[in-house]
């Protein structure tokens, strides 16, 4: 299913509209192509660094990032361990660590 396209207006940088012509004109495609295109990455990387910031924080789980950012459970990890972000656990959680650890020695 093809989702409804809608016109959105927006003012940007002579710069930015120039790129935005060059990489038109290079694919062979129309700007509204590439601003799509943008558009969609810009908004991706958004999800995704604030569903880590919300873990680094502890406002989320990994699960729950995860599914906020669209990804799978795994590719949440994989970004945690990228980006230095420790595995979230509660004191509970942590203190039963700890104590199964020293319990073994």
């Amino acid at each position: 299913m093809v989702e409804e396209l809608v016109t959105v207006s927006a003012r940007v940088r002579k710069s930015q509209a120039k790129e935005v012509e060059r990489l038109a004109s290079e694919r062979g495609v129309d700007k509204s192509e590439i601003i799509r295109e943008l558009l969609a990455i810009a908004l991706k990387e958004q999800k995704l660094k604030g569903a880590l910031d919300s873990v680094r924080v502890g406002k989320a789980t990994v699960w729950k990032a995860a599914e906020t950012a669209d990804i799978t459970y795994r590719e949440m990890l994989e970004l945690l361990k990228t980006n230095n972000i420790p595995f979230p656990l509660s004191k509970e959680e942590l203190k039963r660590e700890v104590e199964e650890i020293v319990g073994r020695q």
